[in-house]
């Protein structure tokens, strides 16, 4: 099992893109592999707004929103994916299941990213002073600890893999109808979008949170 998991890391591509001639499973590992690499990069720049958030609060949030609905986007495609495999489906039977430590965390993995995201959203739509800032405060930072250290595991089993099925699906010439990668591409640059929205909606709300940082030098 250690050496199957071993390989699976070190792969470029999605077992789905050699195993399986379902045209639904390469399309589902694709565009999971697209949303990973896009959560991948935003989360690596929302990291550095959490070491300097005193300066960098309103990016946070930002990037924050923008994550909400792209982290929704690939729960629900995962979600599809896990549905299909234990229906029985025959296409996705024969792309495999993941590996069995994935599987274990992958629902404390989506719980933990409901509760940090969640309580961020509360978080900055609460004034500094109010009395359950802090309550909504420690869960934020608590659910961040949970979430970082089950993120570490997935990231490092589906990097080399997500990376390497989203260059080929970029590089690759067929299929570019709205069911393709075309529709792949539309729908992330969606969730984005939408994102954005939510990020001007909600923006409002940072600047009692920047004036307490400002206030109290908070890094």
């Amino acid at each position: 099992m250690l050496s199957k998991a071993v390989d699976a890391v070190l792969s470029d591509l999605v077992p789905a893109e050699s195993s399986s001639t379902s045209r639904r499973v390469r399309a589902v590992g694709r565009l999971m592999a697209l949303l990973g690499v896009v959560l991948f990069i935003a989360l690596a720049i929302e990291g550095v707004t959490v070491v300097f958030i005193g300066q960098l609060i309103a990016l946070h949030v930002i990037i924050g929103m923008i994550l909400i609905p792209v982290m929704a986007y690939k729960i629900v495609v995962a979600t599809y994916r896990f549905a299909m495999y234990y229906l029985g489906v025959p296409d996705f039977k024969r792309s495999g299941p993941p590996e069995l430590v994935l599987r274990l965390i992958a629902p404390l993995l989506v719980i933990s990213t409901v509760v940090l995201m969640a309580s961020g959203v509360v978080l900055v739509m609460l004034h500094p002073g109010t009395p359950t800032a802090n309550t909504w405060r420690f869960i934020h930072q608590a659910s961040f600890v949970a979430w970082f250290g089950l993120m570490v595991i997935h990231v490092l089993a589906y990097l080399r893999r997500a990376f390497g099925t989203a260059a080929y699906d970029l590089r690759y010439t067929r299929y570019h109808s709205l069911i393709g990668r075309r529709g792949r591409l539309i729908s992330v640059v969606l969730a984005s979008t939408f994102g954005l929205l939510l990020a001007a909606v909600i923006y409002p709300y940072v600047a009692p949170w920047a004036h307490y940082f400002a206030v109290f030098h908070v890094r």
